[in-house]
């Protein structure tokens, strides 16, 4: 297919591109102009943000269009699964659906010319390792009552590469707790307060989430990560910080979105993957 290797030459990971960009363009999801409209919104409900408009006058070639689709997707985080995940919803019978995932797996491996964004594809490894120096990425800080949110971000974010430490899963007989939470909150790199009415009053919440502020007090490392899984307006000194807000969304936006803020949060930056509409 050279027409795709010429469009894609100008980039190092060209051949993995090509592979799946082969798949979707000859799915009839993406050939019939009605499923592809369904496409992009079912993608639109999983992400953040919608799908820019690229080509609003249609003039792109259907291998342009989608090479722009896939980059789009490729960008940002959970953006390959939404499409693997929407082509199977479309076309249940399909393979594309299974060599998209395949191939996005593959692309885990290869170095991202812009930041690198954590996995966020089904069917990963085992957790995990810590780092060398045995410290952890993430600490949950939670309270008993949002153990269920607790240990859906956990999964999520070991999932997408992180390494975490949680109560629920690493607190097992025999240890510490206490000197369990002050390691989470002391020697992670971030902790994610999973925010809620019960844990803004909980006295434990608060103690591990102002250990961690301790060192950080003005947010520039961005040490304390808050994640609001219910209605509430967090007070004092947890109220300047920006937080991930995973209320009213669906499964696949709350993935999208936690991943997408752990990055960013990671990042320092969250600038968006394509340009602006011209404002005039």
């Amino acid at each position: 297919m050279s027409g795709s290797d010429d469009v894609l030459r100008d980039r190092p990971d060209h051949g993995w591109q090509t592979d799946i960009v082969e798949a979707v363009l000859h799915t009839d999801v993406f050939t019939d102009p009605h499923s592809r409209a369904l496409l992009v919104w079912l993608i639109d409900a999983a992400l953040p943000h919608p799908l820019p408009s690229t080509d609003p006058d249609n003039r792109f070639t259907p291998l342009l269009r989608c090479v722009e689709f896939v980059r789009y997707c490729d960008r940002v985080p959970g953006g390959l699964r939404a499409l693997a995940t929407a082509i199977r919803l479309l076309e249940p019978d399909g393979t594309t659906a299974r060599r998209v995932v395949e191939l996005a797996r593959e692309r885990e491996a290869l170095p991202h010319s812009s930041a690198a964004l954590p996995s966020a594809f089904p069917g990963g490894s085992d957790a995990p390792a810590p780092r060398p120096d045995g410290r952890r990425d993430v600490f949950v800080s939670y309270t008993a009552t949002d153990q269920r949110w607790a240990v859906w971000i956990a999964w999520e974010l070991e999932e997408a590469g992180f390494s975490v430490l949680v109560q629920d899963w690493d607190f097992v007989p025999g240890s510490n707790w206490q000197l369990g939470v002050e390691r989470g909150a002391t020697e992670c790199e971030r902790v994610v307060a999973v925010l809620s009415p019960d844990y803004l009053e909980s006295v434990y919440g608060r103690l591990e989430w102002q250990t961690a502020q301790g060192s950080d007090p003005v947010g520039f490392a961005r040490r304390v990560v808050p994640v609001r899984i219910a209605p509430c307006r967090p007070r004092g000194l947890l109220a300047p910080l920006v937080f991930i807000d995973l209320v009213g969304l669906t499964v696949g936006q709350a993935r999208t979105r936690l991943l997408g803020g752990m990055e960013d949060a990671r990042t320092g930056r969250s600038k968006p993957a394509m340009p602006p509409g011209f404002p005039g």
